[in-house]
């Protein structure tokens, strides 16, 4: 999830700074936004109350996310949203679990893993370990395995807000300074050594 915010905040700022505002998400024409609450309610909900309602509703989030995903497919970023929500849920529906690699968790900085009902250390008899929470993001202080499937979430999110932002890849300027006038500017002063 850090990592989904952090590259959200570095996407949101390069559209910014390429003639994107913030006014222009209200013009979006994501279909079904509705689903990503029913799926932040479920999980909320089942993490909250635990016991049987915990699967129920990954579950049912993971049907809303889909049925969201599927809507939106034609924009920008949603594409990779899919994939990675399908890597992550195939990795956690065949092992029960998300698996921790780590070897993952100490180049991330951390020595100690805690233990939920969403993760649980790879092993042996782990099934598809390299779709797991097994690329180190060393942040001081906010260290963190992530999946593969994290990864390709977190740039969808990034492109999607990107596009919605209305970036446009392009530093704004009145006009490009031409060959002569770059060449006519005096070069800077360096201090002698």
């Amino acid at each position: 999830m850090l990592l989904v915010l952090l590259v959200m905040v570095l996407a949101a700022g390069a559209a910014l700074l390429t003639g994107g505002r913030l006014v222009r998400l209200a013009d979006s024409n994501l279909a079904g936004l509705h689903w990503l609450a029913a799926a932040a309610t479920g999980q909320l909900l089942g993490s909250v109350t635990g016991g049987i309602a915990y699967p129920v509703g990954l579950i049912g989030s993971a049907v809303c996310i889909a049925v969201f995903l599927r809507q939106n497919l034609r924009h920008p970023g949603v594409a990779l949203l899919a994939l990675g929500f399908t890597a992550n849920a195939l990795v956690v529906v065949l092992n029960g679990a998300m698996p921790v690699s780590r070897e993952a968790l100490g180049q991330a900085g951390l020595t100690a893993f805690v233990v939920d009902p969403r993760h649980e250390l790879a092993d042996a008899q782990t099934l598809l370990p390299w779709l797991g929470d097994v690329v180190p993001v060393a942040l001081p202080w906010l260290g963190q395995a992530v999946s593969p499937g994290d990864v390709l979430i977190a740039a969808g999110a990034g492109l999607l807000l990107y596009a919605g932002l209305g970036g446009t890849g392009r530093v704004p300027a009145d006009r490009a300074p031409s060959w002569a006038e770059l060449e006519a500017e005096p070069a800077p002063d360096h201090p002698a050594q």
